[in-house]
């Protein structure tokens, strides 16, 4: 897991982010192909939809999901 301090700043690297997970301020997970910060510490919603209020987004990109089917429940970065 890696941890860059920055002066007073602190983050932690969680991953993929993922429902029913305690989170704590300053950790960072990727959702969609884009990074976030969690500036509330929380227990992760079922959804990120339900989840996204207690995150600020780092930074872009994408993240490919392979070819397009009907059947796959897409987030806004795929």
């Amino acid at each position: 897991m890696a941890e860059f301090k920055l002066g007073r700043i602190k983050f932690v690297w969680k991953g993929a982010w993922t429902p029913t997970t305690v989170y704590y301020k300053d950790d960072v997970v990727s959702s969609g192909g884009l990074s976030y910060m969690c500036i509330t510490g929380h227990t992760s919603a079922s959804t990120w939809a339900g989840d996204a209020s207690n995150w600020q987004q780092m930074s872009g990109g994408t993240q490919w999901r392979g070819t397009w089917t009907a059947t796959t429940n897409y987030i806004l970065g795929d």
